[in-house]
């Protein structure tokens, strides 16, 4: 459905971190006396669904700015990647809030006004590392590929409602995969900060897209671009025992931003997906990997192993990876504790960093998400679109 716009970014999506794993057999859940890196605050699992009528967006969240993290050379490419992010986030919020004159659906303004704080965001480096702005009037484009690209997605979006949600989630999950191949390609930390909020708005929006696509045509949406496990990990989120925002949304917390894990739900309600408490495979056949990082996408690590063979490790919810600090450089040798899934995708229970012992938990002994958290009883029955909260540190 989408033909012209996967063409069109293909190039932009390609490269994708990941990470190698190195050396030593690791044979227990987590080696004696290590450290485990888990999140400092565990969410109960009785997170309430509420009565999801509000598609407000979530707080301005009040955590360091970029502006605080010293500024660093710019190469090339990376003067490049801002100069188009600017304009894909504008992308977004010209289309939705072309579909929202269409359609009149809340969700499209509301997160078209969250994507004119991811705009700003870009702008704050733009003129941090003196470049100018490509951003025209709405509807106009420096990029001719995005210009041609947003005529597209608009005549798209008009055929139905039903149309219009799908090009939201679209664009949604190319602005994460995007955002995680643009993270891969810098060593600038106060862009990296800003890209990693850009994408945490993402995540909330395509839950939003996908939950307002459900309880207004019954049709439940199918992922283009993210794989099945990516995809369901980030909609699960929103199911875990935590809302996805409330309504209006509150002022940000430390830059998390009420919005964004409120208490109003998704308008879903319902037990979290995955977090019912049977484990999430029979992990009695776990075995023990090692290697040497290649890149890290966010979602999971590509390695080579000691015999030379390229793999891949799942971990998880991205979300969850950067609130225990798990940021393995790449040529690091790691060592992975995990299993086979009922995808088939090998899942990391712990992974160790080899030059310093440092344990970083994924999964518990019995193989469930530590980001799942418990049993997830979310009693919402609101059939609106819920929060669209973006409190994502600089917004």
């Amino acid at each position: 459905m989408f033909k012209t716009l996967k063409t069109i970014l293909a190039g932009i999506l390609a490269a994708v971190i990941v990470i190698a794993i190195g050396a030593s057999v690791y044979t227990a859940f987590a080696a004696p006396g290590a450290t485990i890196f888990q999140p400092q605050t565990a969410s109960s699992g009785n997170g309430n669904g509420g009565n999801g009528g509000g598609n407000g967006n979530g707080g301005n969240g009040a955590g360091t700015s970029a502006l605080d993290i010293p500024a660093s050379s710019l190469s090339a490419e990376e003067a490049a990647s801002l100069l188009f992010m600017r304009e894909e986030e504008k992308l977004a919020r010209d289309v939705y809030n072309a579909l929202y004159a269409v359609w009149g659906q809340q969700t499209f303004s509301n997160i078209a006004s969250s994507e004119q704080k991811h705009m700003d965001e870009i702008k704050v480096l733009l003129d941090r590392y003196a470049l100018t702005d490509p951003a025209l009037d709405a509807g106009k484009f420096t990029n001719p590929d995005l210009q041609a690209l947003y005529a597209q997605l608009v005549a798209q979006g008009s055929a139905s409602l039903a149309d219009a949600l799908k090009v939201g989630a679209a664009i949604e999950e190319i602005d994460i995969r995007d955002l995680q191949t643009r993270i891969s390609q810098t060593d600038n930390a106060d862009i990296q900060q800003v890209y990693a909020n850009l994408m945490n708005g993402s995540y909330s929006h395509l839950q939003a897209f996908t939950g307002v696509l459900l309880n207004q045509t019954g049709e439940t949406y199918a992922p283009q671009y993210l794989t099945a496990e990516q995809y369901q990990t980030i909609i699960s989120s929103a199911a875990n025992g935590q809302g996805n925002g409330q309504g209006n949304g509150g002022q940000g917390q430390g830059g998390q931003g009420q919005g964004g894990q409120g208490q109003g739900g998704q308008g879903q309600g319902g037990k979290g997906l995955a977090a019912s408490g049977a484990p999430q495979a029979n992990i009695a056949s776990a075995t023990t990997l090692h290697g040497t990082v290649v890149s890290y996408d966010q979602f999971g690590l590509s390695l080579t192993l000691d015999d030379g063979t390229a793999f891949y490790v799942q971990l998880g919810n991205p979300r969850y990876n950067q609130s225990i600090g798990f940021a393995p450089a790449v040529g690091e040798s790691v060592t992975v504790y995990g299993f086979i899934g009922n995808e088939g995708s090998y899942s990391a229970v712990t992974v160790t960093m080899d030059s310093t012992g440092q344990v970083y938990a994924f999964r518990d002994e019995m193989g469930r998400p530590l980001w799942a958290g418990g049993n997830g009883n979310g009693n919402g029955n609101g059939k609106g679109g819920g929060g669209n909260g973006n409190g994502g540190g600089t917004h």
